[in-house]
């Protein structure tokens, strides 16, 4: 009874989480929004790396992960960050932050398997643009858009003759998006809306496999692949015009947009197939280092309803070089002797094009992995970043994250040899 009210209680948590604003950046305008999911606490200490599996940790982004597992893992993880958005007018400082992933990982016999929920997507902008002529305002343009994707998943993990590990995992994505569109003109006391609204559903799909392999008596390699088929996610779509004074008191004409005429109620979201693979070596229990490379095919992305101007789609890769070290994982004596102190570097093309040019994405990240009671640990990281750039009346951000992670480990299934 007592791991049931443990689950219960992550679950609980999930709307008051999800319903906090988790993106602040103007290119989340593009697509299904800004992605924020790029794995475990401890995944993104190391710059998302996902390479090694150990068995009281779960990666929810390596479904391989479950099948080396020991122990019932209980995993949540939640973020503040700060974003400096700056372009050739001017700079502003946005906060944002929300809970991040809740999740179970069970081992049961000769697998293990787990579920929980994500946040996967978010989108959070307000865009102005300004026409003035003679030092005087003709014309507002404002773009605003708020909603997101999440995730709920199921995911499997088996050995495979000692050495191999393969996994697979469901997801079932849901969620809403609504954009507004807005233009006033000058001498014109009311401006025109373009309200549009879409509710998106779906199931995507995750293969991996794992190969860990001893060398010698210390020393191990670990390598791993994984590949998301293309999937189509359904969007129920609205939309409604009406004109409205700039302060929003004062409306005028409403008028909603028949889309089933046109065909425009239901569409097709296309989403991209994406590979990734990577390797690295290590001693178990006292140092990793990896690498990880990822390639998207996101030009073959589309979402017509939601489509805007100035935004296209190209494929995005994503290089990922990070590892981690422990002193002394059996120390007595010192309790940083047990810490686990992990780093990582990326650099990201995120296959968003934006006024025709790339968007690149680089970071640096690094943390700890402190241990608690048992064999449970929390992780605190830091992360530093820089996307996009001011070049064509686009945006600069720089970025700082603080993130915290708990796997909160017990132990299920075993029969108890004394009452």
């Amino acid at each position: 009874m007592t791991h049931f009210f443990r689950v219960l209680a992550l679950l609980c948590i999930c709307h008051f989480g999800y319903a906090q604003s988790s993106s602040a950046s103007p290119y989340s305008y593009n697509g299904l929004g800004d992605l924020n999911f790029r794995g475990n606490e401890f995944n993104r200490q190391m710059s998302g790396l996902e390479v090694y599996n150990d068995s009281i940790h779960v990666s929810l982004s390596n479904p391989t992960s479950y099948a080396r597992l020991k122990t019932t893992t209980y995993s949540l993880g939640i973020h503040y960050k700060s974003t400096r958005l700056e372009s050739d007018s001017s700079v502003e400082d946005i906060p944002s932050g929300t809970i991040d992933y809740l999740g179970i990982g069970i081992p049961v016999g000769s697998f293990g398997f787990g579920f929980g929920i994500l946040p996967y997507s978010s989108v959070g902008y307000r865009v102005q643009d300004i026409l003035e002529q003679d030092g005087l305002v003709q014309r507002i343009n404002r773009y605003r858009g708020e909603g997101g994707i999440n995730k709920a998943f199921l995911s499997i993990g088996f050995p495979f003759l000692k050495y191999f590990a393969f996994g697979a995992t469901v997801n079932y994505d849901f969620g809403k998006i609504s954009l507004t569109n807005s233009q006033f003109l000058e001498s014109v006391d009311l401006g025109t809306f373009l309200d549009k609204n879409a509710s998106v559903s779906g199931l995507t799909y995750q293969l991996a496999v794992d190969l860990k392999l001893p060398l010698g008596k210390k020393l191990f390699t670990e390598l791993y692949a994984s590949y998301y088929p293309e999937a189509t996610l359904i969007s129920t779509n609205s939309a409604v015009y009406y004109t409205s004074s700039i302060s929003g008191n004062n409306s005028g004409d409403f008028e909603q947009i028949d889309l089933e005429a046109s065909g425009d109620n239901k569409t097709d979201i296309n989403m991209p197939s994406m590979l990734k693979f990577g390797g690295g070596f290590g001693q178990e229990k006292k140092w990793f280092l990896g690498f990880q490379y990822e390639q998207t095919a996101s030009s073959n992305f589309s979402n017509p309803f939601m489509q805007l101007p100035s935004i296209g789609y190209e494929d995005g890769s994503r290089m990922i070089l990070g590892g981690f070290f422990i002193p002394r994982y059996s120390s007595l004596t010192s309790f940083w002797n047990r810490v686990v102190y992990r780093f990582g570097v990326r650099q990201e093309t995120t296959g968003l094009l934006a006024q025709g040019q790339s968007v690149t994405d680089f970071g640096t990240s690094f943390g700890l992995g402190i241990p608690l009671n048992g064999l449970s640990n929390a992780n605190i990281g830091f992360e530093l970043g820089r996307r996009g750039d001011t070049d064509n009346g686009r945006v600069l951000e720089n970025y700082w994250a603080v993130r915290i992670g708990f796997s909160l480990n017990d132990i299920w299934f075993i029969k108890r040899k004394y009452n």
